[in-house]
């Protein structure tokens, strides 16, 4: 559906009434549904994530209100604040701001809830025509910062980094560059918590391969 057309649509079913679940579906599917498919929940790994991200933000939450939208006061939205520690792609700031559709059963605080002090790395699509953003790849793009016994700081995502690195040395390697030691490492894992600042790095050198819309 075109997106004026999901607009008109979705304004004729907020003026009929809120009460009627099958109107209310209706139009938590017009709101959800990308155009830049960034609620895509098939297999990604690291190289597609960055290569799709339009904002690759780390930083620490500082506020997270779950709400209506401001349109669409029955459609459950969360709003997350960070404090931003790290801009690696989009415009630097101190603080960042998005706004994240919640679907059926995430609709409330659950795994993928934000709490205030948590400390994340997202990559996320343009915002959509109804200024929503969600991380790409569901689980895939939220990425939670931790420290391990000793103290060193570690990252994984909400799938436990599970096919994360899958192919990734095959598309750098596609491109002609070449990855770090510690970088080779990082893409050699099967799963589990890898170095935060060696997963930047390969962030960063994932950065070069062209950009997928």
């Amino acid at each position: 559906m075109a997106p004026q057309s999901r607009a008109n649509a979705a304004e004729g079913v907020q003026r009929r009434t809120c009460a009627s679940p099958l109107y209310s579906l209706l139009l938590l599917l017009l709101l959800a549904w990308p155009a830049h498919a960034q609620f895509l929940t098939r297999p990604v790994n690291l190289a597609e994530l960055t290569q799709r991200a339009a904002i690759i933000v780390q930083g620490r939450v500082v506020e997270a209100v779950y709400e209506g939208h401001p349109d669409y006061p029955h459609v459950r939205t969360v709003r997350v604040t960070l404090a931003v520690e790290r801009m690696v792609r989009g415009a630097q700031a101190e603080f960042f701001t998005f706004r994240e559709f919640l679907p059926g059963l995430q609709a409330s605080r659950g795994k993928r809830g934000y709490a205030a002090g948590q400390r994340l790395l997202l990559f996320l699509p343009r915002p959509s025509q109804y200024g929503l953003s969600s991380p790409l790849g569901a689980e895939q793009g939220r990425f939670r910062i931790l420290r391990d016994a000793r103290g060193k700081e570690m990252i994984v995502n909400d799938l436990g980094n599970a096919g994360l690195f899958r192919d990734v040395p095959d598309a750098v390697a596609r491109a002609g560059l070449r990855l770090s030691p510690a970088e080779e490492r990082v893409a050699a894992s099967a799963r589990g918590a890898v170095p935060l600042e060696d997963l930047l790095s390969l962030v960063e050198r994932l950065s070069q391969l062209p950009s997928v819309q």
